[in-house]
Parts: C-alpha cells; sequence; structure tokens
C-alpha cells in the first residue's frame, strides 16, 4: 500500500489516517461507509482483528504497535494519532 505524501515525504495526518482507514476497510473487511471516527467496536471489531490490525500496522510502518494500544485508541483517526506519536514520518 502506498500512502500520499506531503512535500519532503512526511504523511500529513490527513494522509496517514486515511492510509490507515484503507488498510482497515480492504484488508479488515470493514464497511466502506466507516469514517475515521467510527470506533472499532461498531464494526464489531473484536481482539483478533485487532492484534492482526496491530501486527499489519507494525509490519507496514516499522514501528511497534500493540493490540491494546490499537485498542486504546478505539477509532482509525487515533490509530494514526498513535502511529503519528510513534514517530511515523513517511509512506511505507
Amino acid at each position: 500500500m502506498t500512502a500520499p505524501t506531503t512535500a519532503g515525504g512526511h504523511l500529513a495526518p490527513d494522509d496517514l489516517t486515511h492510509a490507515v482507514l484503507t488498510v482497515v476497510r480492504d484488508k479488515f473487511d470493514a464497511p466502506q461507509d466507516i469514517t475515521p471516527h467510527t470506533p472499532y467496536e461498531a464494526m464489531d471489531f473484536d481482539s483478533l482483528v485487532l492484534l492482526e490490525l496491530a501486527v499489519h500496522l507494525s509490519k507496514e510502518y516499522g514501528v511497534e504497535v500493540t493490540d491494546d494500544e490499537i485498542l486504546g485508541a478505539a477509532t482509525v483517526a487515533e490509530t494514526a494519532g498513535l502511529l503519528t506519536a510513534k514517530g511515523v514520518r513517511r509512506a511505507p
């Protein structure tokens, strides 16, 4: 997956949110009408799906992300914020 970048190769926060949203929709079969603020709980994501998402994001972005962190983030937008806080600055 290639996420859009801004000048200098850094992800804009909205681009990272969009990239995570695309992963959640395409790889984890979330409904296409979800927004970045739809809770994972509303998508019927159980602990196994959150673990798989954490593993995928860890590999995709080269940072350690745990399922507990994803659970705590609760939404795609907050997950993008978590990735940013972990230093994600470039598209994979």
